[in-house]
């Protein structure tokens, strides 16, 4: 029978446990000094050696011959512990052994001497899983256990465990391992199996592990069954990400702003079954390495990627402006936003990716404000002489509306003749109470009627109106039925208005500004009352 690769490679000695190199010396001190504690709290991410560190401390505080620490995996203790058949060393589950009972029948044993070691070791995995009552039938036995006994307690989750509980424990954290050192441990392991592993498909699943050294033997475990020769493209493929290349050629083809070559990387992507959720995290994370690969100081270390991918962001940072570089990790927030909530991906990428080509001349259009990354006051086209839509947001040119005199130049009358008939100034600086009705609707309902055909004909009778930056939609209600059961309309909607108008907003319900349209009715008897506190005569009659 096949033995998982995590567990045929688990550490069995100290000097095997990968990454941690003060938690090792500090317990190896400990066990060869002879002065141990009574409770230990191991902490950290899953996968970075707590479980076996935890089994390798109660093999050596036993051992019959430790040498400088180390259990000597020899004698008939460290075998019986190994092979779990002394019971003097007890491991439990807390995530499913976790109620009072549980507990107080570890409690009920430890008044009994050790029948063949030395001590009486109690392991409690995801300690942080016990109720509050079992915590409390522990708390007594763990700041004065008897002097055979040896608590090891193991989380994830740190701040779930009362501080009465680690006050009374030696705190230890494990920390992620680097991408190195577990690409260095795939390798040797692949050697032993007679496995032909690429050093890039070593690291590729080093960085996918997320600094978990058992994550990472397991997507090995996954890649060895399909041959002996492990290649990147066969990570790629089993675990459903794109390669580092596809990624780099996709971000060039968004900073560049050609749309034709990012959305056929998309479609790309998606014909070879890759996660769009992933994706859209992938490119979150690259977009957000370059804004730091650039920076004084920065390494490989701080973005846990190789030195060679880290040379490679460099040079990408280089061509790319960081206003671009944020505007792009918030337009793929927003699409990760969306997939989440149950919108189509592809759809959702694709909006991200036709925004960024649109604005990607950003930082060269706004160069007073290269801090503003949102997409309303970038996308501006006033300095070419023929847009083809010439309607987007004109912040300044409308202020001198009231001076219409000779002052004004012969470009400026062309603009306000030109974005006179839709004048979408108004809508985006928009303050009053009452909603503005949303003057490019009309488009908006022209280019539904070619993308579905099914809500244009919810639509072409509706209106909608514009309050603080939202577009609030006025339609039947088996539009709101049909808005219900479809979760594509959103995207849809959004798409086509970002089309009509230049700019991306929000949708709406018309329910949530219905009560902006009422008028509050006056109570004439407080009316007249008024009145004759300010001295008007009044004369009332029977």
């Amino acid at each position: 029978m096949h033995i998982a690769l995590y567990r045929k490679y688990r550490p069995k000695t100290f000097s095997q446990v990968i990454g941690q190199k003060f938690v090792v010396e500090a317990l190896k001190n400990q066990i060869a000094s002879g002065k141990t504690g009574h409770a230990f709290i191991f902490t950290g991410t899953r996968g970075t050696g707590k479980t076996s560190c935890a089994k390798i401390f109660a093999k050596a505080v036993n051992c019959l011959h430790p040498i400088n620490g180390e259990p000597c995996l020899e004698c008939d203790v460290c075998k019986g512990i190994e092979n779990e058949s002394i019971y003097d060393v007890t491991e439990m589950d807390a995530a499913s052994n976790n109620s009072v009972e549980d507990i107080r029948d570890v409690l009920n044993e430890v008044n009994y001497l050790p029948v063949m070691a030395k001590y009486r070791v109690y392991i409690i995995d995801e300690v942080h899983m016990l109720s509050p009552a079992a915590f409390n039938a522990l708390l007594k036995t763990l700041e004065e256990p008897p002097a055979h006994v040896i608590f090891i307690l193991a989380t994830t989750e740190i701040h779930k465990v009362p501080a009465t509980i680690l006050s009374r424990c030696q705190r230890y954290d494990f920390t992620k391992l680097r991408i190195e050192d577990i690409a260095d441990a795939l390798l040797e392991i692949a050697s032993v199996e007679n496995i032909n592993l690429t050093p890039g498909a070593a690291k590729l699943i080093a960085s996918l592990s997320d600094g978990a050294m058992r994550d990472a033997n397991s997507i090995l475990d996954t890649c060895i069954s399909t041959g002996d020769y492990i290649t990147e493209e066969t990570v790629a493929n089993l675990v459903g990400i794109s390669k580092e290349e596809d990624i780099f050629s996709f971000t060039d083809s968004l900073i560049a702003g050609d749309m034709g070559t990012s959305l056929q990387n998309l479609l790309t992507l998606t014909g070879r079954s890759v996660d769009m959720r992933r994706l859209c995290e992938e490119l979150i994370n690259h977009f957000s390495n370059l804004l730091i690969a650039n920076l004084v100081g920065s390494t490989p270390q701080l973005l846990g990627v190789s030195s060679e991918r880290f040379e490679k962001l460099k040079e990408q940072a280089k061509t790319c402006p960081q206003t671009f570089i944020s505007f792009a990790i918030n337009c793929f927030t927003t699409a990760l936003d969306s997939i989440t909530k149950g919108q189509n991906a592809k759809i959702a990428l694709d909006i991200a990716v036709y925004t960024m080509c649109n604005t990607q001349q950003i930082p060269q259009m706004v160069p007073a404000r290269p801090q503003n990354v949102q997409p309303v006051p970038q996308i501006q086209v006033a300095s070419q002489p023929a847009p083809v839509r010439p309607q987007p947001v004109q912040p300044e040119p409308v202020v001198p509306q009231p001076v219409p005199t000779q002052s004004v130049t012969t470009q400026p009358e062309v603009q306000e003749e030109k974005t006179q008939p839709k004048t979408e100034v108004k809508p985006v600086q928009h303050t009053s109470d009452k909603p503005v009705e949303f003057s490019y609707w009309q488009d908006v309902i022209d280019l539904i009627a070619d993308m579905d055909l099914p809500l244009y004909s919810l639509l072409k009778n509706s209106v909608a109106y514009l309050d603080d930056n939202k577009v609030y939609i006025k339609a039947s209600d088996g539009f709101n039925d049909y808005i219900r059961s479809n979760k594509e309309v959103n995207g849809i909607i959004k798409r086509a208005i970002f089309n009509a108008c230049g700019r991306p907003y929000n949708i709406g319900g018309f329910k949530n500004i219905a009560h902006k349209f009422r008028t509050e009715g006056h109570d004439s008897l407080q009316d007249i009352m008024a009145l004759r506190d300010k001295g008007v005569q009044i004369n009332f009659k029977d």
